[in-house]
């Protein structure tokens, strides 16, 4: 449960980062920043951990992004979750590039109190005191948002009378209405109206939102802190002078919501550069001098935070209603190294538009000087060569890159550092295919993984249902089930069950990565993609009566093994007969009570009876693939994303040829669950056969009752409205549940309807039901997968030590359990687990899943 190393910064609230191993004294009076895919919003950390020195890989990025983690360590991807382990050079992972500035203590000092407002209404300084907010200190909580909200109001905001308006797109103002909430004002909802413009003779309309608060006491407030009161280009204001006191991290949240409101947006002035992000001010020439000191001032503190700018410039003078008005302006250094600097600490608070375009902008500058270091180090090396004495003709084959390349290298055609090569991509192709999530994430490759030794490892564990973390900027925290019966009885098996899952583990391939029990070359691996459980039986690894007792007979003819990617036949290639890590599981069970006799029997169950529940899926495989079409769902259907009102819903329009694609390489990845599942069974009849010296088939019966597929899509007809239309069903988190006589059903079931398989944990047993006569009706013929959980794997692995569940387990259940690390028995600790009891309940009381029997675990084998 101990993952990063201490040298690992993680992002805490108002754009502070701080060393894991310096949270270990203060932890729970920390927020550590959460991604959500809407937001980045600060959760409470409620745990941290730290344990003795552990292995830690180095995981690196195109974008030469790095983080060190424990293997088990979960990094978010476009798939969710993913351990470290199961990660390969190719895939990507989240990063959230915004890195905050180092915390410090800010000095404290007193910023008001009572004596400051002596001449107002003692009304006004009740509702102060009221709030805490007298006496206001350096250090208090309330501060740091009032910082934001007066470099904002500053650059966008007016008074008029007691009201404080602020001006801004409507998510922006949202995240104002939370700030002024949280320091104790009530904010008015956000307004809209159209507004008349006319710039340079030109007349347009546009939409004004804004939002405001009534309360004169938060007036006074932002007046005092410096908020400038009347009409700014008549005013005389400067920077607020507490800014030279505060810590570096505070200075920015004034900086950076005044830039939000005031500067440019990132943008390019050629197809690789950017401009210099600007900010125009416009004074009275009569307050020339309040207003270049103002600039200057920002500047400074600017370059106190190690961002160099440009020079200030006077750019014009105009004559204005109200007088002759000088304007000033100042840009950020376009030096790429400064440009990242100002936009991953600084950036643009409540302009979520301009942050999301300076993460982009801060990631292709990152992957083009990466691009730029490694055409420099060659360039170096070449010259170094050729001062050795070696041709140029032997160096130009040393090198995968042009020849003129090297010509330039060696004789001195090049000043300054190498050009990108002439394929990198424009910014704007390189926008056009980069999501940046509105929580500030965004994905990028890994190029590396790379063991870096044993050291102390920490972790933490915050309150946010997300359970998510940003650390060194990175985020992070198709299967199905199968029932195999047996003629055994409990008594057959007590006192054999620790040989029995000691047999079992050592059987069954289990945990993350590589291992199965078939190793497939290309040609194995197309049949098993095509032809699914057909190609096992026929290659000794299961009997015909299998394919009977199967969803869909074990294949999906609609299957298209060349649709799937080879980076994904690779990743499955060695894991064919495989339970992988997490949920998945291959439990001996025992049948405690059955419920409808009639259905019972036709399904061979009876109490006592022995069965074995295999769950896992389609593995690496089915990972690379939803992987693969996501990003090409991204790329082609960029549109249909931003009308969805969740990411997690990103699909292909039906009909287009990517959905025609990803439907066929989706039906090859479930032929591939099947076929894996299907040897596991193989392997479970082999390990029963010489347990009980036996043949698992002739003597123990050991037939399949039913495989059922989890988190697929499949094209089915269904009555809609009164008509039979032809409909993608998506079961996630669901199953198939087809009522008895629907054609479907296997003929040995369908009298009474198919068998449906609900796993619970590994604590509380399992059920097996059949199609309810409503499912049709009420949900598309489907009921719920199984129990569902309660707390994600990184809280379970907070909550609960592995070895302690395994105990309790042993001694209280009588239930023998074995798995790779202690980490993930803790992750499948049974109180992670939503009641499966009551689940099966609801589904049988609404006729869409009827209880036919409950199974409870003898011995459980887990990756």
């Amino acid at each position: 449960m101990n993952c990063l190393p201490g040298d690992t910064d993680v992002l805490l609230s108002h754009g502070r980062r701080r060393r894991i191993e310096g949270l270990w004294d203060r932890f729970e009076d920390e927020s550590a920043v959460v991604a959500t895919g809407d937001d980045a919003v600060a959760s409470d950390i409620r745990l941290f951990t730290m344990s003795k020195p552990e292995t830690v890989y180095e995981v690196e990025t195109e974008t030469g992004d790095t983080v060190e983690a424990t293997a088990d360590h979960p990094f978010k991807t476009a798939d969710g979750m993913v351990e470290l382990d199961d990660l390969e050079e190719g895939d990507d992972v989240y990063l959230h590039p915004f890195e905050g500035l180092q915390d410090e203590t800010p000095p404290e000092f007193t910023l008001l109190d009572e004596s400051d407002f002596e001449e107002e209404n003692p009304q006004l300084v009740r509702a102060l005191k009221d709030r805490d907010l007298l006496p206001l200190k350096s250090t208090d909580e309330a501060f740091n948002r009032l910082l934001k909200l007066v470099g904002y109001h500053t650059g966008d905001g007016s008074f008029s009378g007691n009201q404080s308006w602020f001006y801004g797109e409507p998510k922006d103002l949202e995240r104002i209405q939370e700030d002024i909430a949280a320091i104790g004002f009530d904010p008015s909802r956000i307004y809209e109206r159209e507004r008349n413009h006319e710039i340079d003779g030109n007349s347009f309309e546009r939409v004004e939102y804004s939002a405001r608060s009534t309360a004169k006491s938060f007036r006074k407030l932002l007046v005092k802190l410096g908020a400038p009161e009347g009409r700014k280009v008549e005013s005389g204001f400067t920077a607020p002078e507490y800014l030279d006191r505060l810590a570096d991290w505070q200075k920015a949240l004034y900086l950076s919501t005044f830039f939000g409101a005031e500067m440019s947006a990132p943008d390019t002035v050629s197809a690789k550069n950017f401009y210099a992000p600007s900010v125009s001010h416009n004074r009275l020439v009569a307050e020339r001098d309040a207003g270049e000191t103002f600039l200057r001032d920002l500047m400074t503190h600017l370059n106190d935070l190690g961002i160099s700018t440009n020079a200030l410039e006077e750019v014009e003078r105009t004559e204005t209603t109200v007088g002759e008005t000088v304007r000033f302006r100042f840009g950020i250094s376009t030096d790429p190294d400064n440009l990242i600097r100002f936009f991953t600490t600084v950036g643009y608070r409540y302009a979520r538009e301009k942050q999301k375009e300076a993460i982009a902008a801060t990631q292709y500058l990152k992957h083009k000087e990466r691009v730029i270091d490694a055409r420099a180090r060659i360039a170096e090396e070449a010259r170094a060569l050729a001062d050795g004495g070696v041709a140029p003709k032997e160096i130009k084959k040393r090198f995968d890159i042009n020849d003129r390349f090297v010509e330039r290298s060696l004789y001195g055609e090049r000043d300054g550092r190498p050009r990108p090569p002439a394929d990198f991509p424009d910014y704007d192709e390189y926008r056009d295919e980069t999501i940046v999530q509105d929580d500030l994430s965004v994905t990028a490759e890994v190029v590396d993984i790379a063991e870096r030794g044993e050291k102390p490892v920490y972790d933490i564990g915050v309150t946010h249902d997300a359970h998510n973390f940003v650390a060194d900027g990175f985020v992070v925290s198709n299967c199905g089930v199968r029932m195999v019966k047996t003629n055994l009885t409990y008594e057959d098996v007590r006192g054999r069950e620790r040989e029995l899952v000691d047999a079992l583990f050592d059987a069954v391939p289990t945990g993350l990565g590589g291992g199965g029990i078939v190793q497939a070359d290309s040609d194995t691996m197309g049949d098993i993609l095509e032809y699914g459980v057909e190609w096992a039986v026929e290659n000794g690894y299961g009997i015909e009566s299998d394919l009977d007792h199967c969803e869909d007979e074990g294949r999906r003819p609609d299957a298209r093994p060349e649709f799937v990617s080879q980076k994904a036949k690779d990743r499955g290639r060695n894991q064919v007969g495989s339970l992988g890590s997490g949920n998945h599981f291959l439990e001996v069970q025992r049948v405690t009570d059955t419920y409808r006799e009639e259905v019972a029997d036709a399904f061979g169950l009876q109490e006592d009876q022995i069965v074995v529940l295999i769950h896992c899926g389609s593995r690496g495989l089915g990972h690379q693939t939803c992987t693969d079409y996501l990003r090409d769902i991204e790329q082609e259907h960029a549109d249909l994303l931003e009308s969805l009102p969740d990411t997690e819903l990103a699909a292909a329009p039906a009909g287009s040829e990517l959905a025609h694609e990803y439907y066929g390489a989706m039906c090859a990845a479930i032929n591939f669950a099947w076929v894996n599942r299907q040897l596991i069974m193989h392997r479970t009849r082999e390990v029963f056969g010489d347990v009980f010296d036996a043949d698992p088939v002739e003597d123990l019966d050991m037939e399949l009752l039913y495989d059922v597929a989890h988190n697929i899509a499949k094209r089915e007809t269904h009555d809609v409205d009164g008509e039979d239309r032809e409909l993608f069903v998506h079961r996630k988190g669901a199953t198939r549940a087809f009522p008895a006589g629907h054609e479907e059903v296997p003929a040995a079931y369908r009298d009474v309807g198919q068998p449906v398989i609900i796993p619970g944990s590994m604590g509380a047993g399992s059920y097996v039901l059949r199609g309810g006569e409503n499912s049709m009706d009420v949900s598309f013929g489907s009921t719920a997968h199984g129990a569902g959980r309660l707390m994600s794997r990184t809280a379970a692995k907070q909550e609960y030590w592995g070895g302690d569940v395994q105990d309790d387990l042993e001694e209280q259940n009588e239930i023998y359990v074995k798995a790779e690390s202690g980490a993930t028995i803790a992750e499948e600790a049974p109180g992670v687990y939503k009641d499966v009891d009551e689940v099966v309940r609801v589904s049988d009381a609404l006729g869409i899943g009827d209880k036919v029997a409950r199974t409870y675990p003898v011995c459980n084998i887990k990756g």
